[in-house]
């Protein structure tokens, strides 16, 4: 399977210019967001612990509310985002931690 080499698309942590990425300007205080220690992204909304807007938002359940209204939702979410597809597509490392992690939301596993 070929890596995310062409998986060019602006991180969470760009569009909300949290800083909590490795390197960024919150991570000596707020420690490095999970999303970006688990290289999703554009996936943010399926990992439970995220730091948005300022507060943490909690297990996948309890912030899908929060995160259907939030423009990195709206632009990557695999069924209805703007650049979804486009992100299953050209992020193959990436869409298969999603998945593993919808299954294992579903309760299938």
């Amino acid at each position: 399977m070929p890596g995310d080499e062409e998986c060019d698309f602006p991180n969470c942590w760009e569009i909300e210019e949290c800083g909590r990425e490795p390197g960024g300007k919150n991570v000596a205080d707020k420690g490095i967001c999970v999303a970006a220690s688990e290289k999703m992204g554009h996936s943010c909304w399926a990992i439970a612990g995220t730091l948005c807007k300022g507060k943490v938002q909690g297990t996948v359940a309890q912030k899908i509310g929060f995160c259907t209204n939030c423009e990195v939702h709206m632009l990557y979410n695999r069924s209805q985002g703007k650049r979804g597809r486009e992100v299953a597509e050209k992020c193959p490392e990436e869409e298969e931690r999603y998945i593993e992690m919808m299954i294992k939301l579903s309760g299938i596993v």
